[in-house]
Formats: structure tokens, C-alpha cells, sequence
């Protein structure tokens, strides 16, 4: 990343600013981003969309304000989500893959 001059940033230096991000987006003259919402980088003490818990993450109002604040910035020309698990629906086909009124079998 640092060989392309590509910056990272913590939750942290995000929480309460986009200004760090907008800031380096500008020095590097940049016009237009592909926005990569990786789910797991939203704060697992919220809600775990991901399929690891990562405590200390952003929050959702923290990610909405981020993402409107880079398409106030700048043009937002691709859009991508990624890392969604939906542990309950995993969770709830295991439970019901052998239920006798779905499954067909009988109890016995």
C-alpha cells in the first residue's frame, strides 16, 4: 500500500471526522473512488454482519457519514459489498435441514 502512496485509516482517526480521509483523497488529486464496504469494519457491539466479531469498529451512522461525505467530495463511480454472512439464515437452514414437516421425513 505505501508503494502506491496508499493511506489506511483506524476507526479511530474516523469516528468523529471524515477529515482525514477527504484530506488525503485531495492531496492525491484524485476525482473519482470505487468505495469497498467491507461489513465486518462496522463495531460488533452494534451488530455482527461479518462473519467474525470485530469490537471497536465503526459504527453504521459512522460509515453512512463517511460514504455521503466522499460523494459530496468527490464522484463515487463503483460500489461494493463485501464480507456479509447471514449467520442466522446459515444458523436457522442447519436447524430445518432435517425438520420432519419440511425435510419430508417423519419422526420416528
Amino acid at each position: 500500500m505505501a508503494g502506491w502512496g496508499i493511506e489506511s485509516f483506524s476507526p479511530s482517526q474516523l469516528r468523529s471526522s471524515s477529515g482525514p480521509l477527504l484530506d488525503w483523497l485531495a492531496a492525491t488529486g484524485c476525482s473519482r473512488v470505487a468505495v469497498h464496504f467491507d461489513v465486518d469494519t462496522i463495531d460488533s457491539n452494534e451488530i455482527v454482519l461479518g462473519l467474525g466479531a470485530e469490537p471497536d469498529g465503526l459504527t453504521s451512522a459512522q460509515v453512512r457519514r463517511i460514504v455521503a461525505d466522499l460523494d459530496r467530495a468527490v464522484d463515487v463511480v463503483g460500489f461494493t459489498i463485501a464480507e456479509f454472512i447471514p449467520r442466522q439464515v446459515i444458523h436457522l437452514q442447519q436447524i430445518l435441514k432435517a425438520f420432519p414437516l419440511i425435510s419430508g421425513t417423519t419422526a420416528g
